[in-house]
């Protein structure tokens, strides 16, 4: 797969509640959601994975909010839909990616751990490996 082709996956994902992605992985959506926040999220979230090389990633609401141009409230329903894509194959189910910390600071920050999941990073490690430009 070619950093191309993920942005083609997300919009496959996004496009269908569920359906068949490369080699026979399944994938459906547990909770509805506004698509194209969730789909805005969902680059926002791979963008910053390439630019830091992690698969762990600390965000905040308010400031993922500003650059998708809309509500907090909305940013944090995007992150329960993303966290509620599953991907099976070969009788193995795991999601999307998890939410693995959410925080609320005494002025009101929101911050969430957002974690990918094993398929995913794999995809985006291989992307990694064939495409120089990016520090991986």
């Amino acid at each position: 797969m070619e950093r191309a082709d993920i942005y083609r996956m997300i919009q496959r994902v996004l496009s269908n509640r569920e359906g068949t992605l490369e080699r026979g992985i399944t994938f459906s959506w547990t909770t509805d959601g506004d698509e194209r926040i969730v789909g805005l999220v969902f680059d926002l979230l791979l963008d910053r994975s390439f630019l830091l090389n992690k698969t762990s990633l600390l965000t905040e609401v308010q400031e993922v909010a500003h650059l998708v141009g809309c509500r907090p409230e909305e940013i944090v329903h995007a992150f329960s839909c993303l966290s509620g894509i599953r991907l099976e194959s070969n009788h193995i189910t795991e999601r999307l990616m998890t939410i693995e910390e959410a925080t609320i600071s005494g002025d009101g920050l929101i911050s969430v751990t957002i974690r990918l999941g094993g398929w995913l990073t794999h995809q985006l490690h291989q992307i990694c490996l064939r495409d120089a430009l990016l520090p991986c």
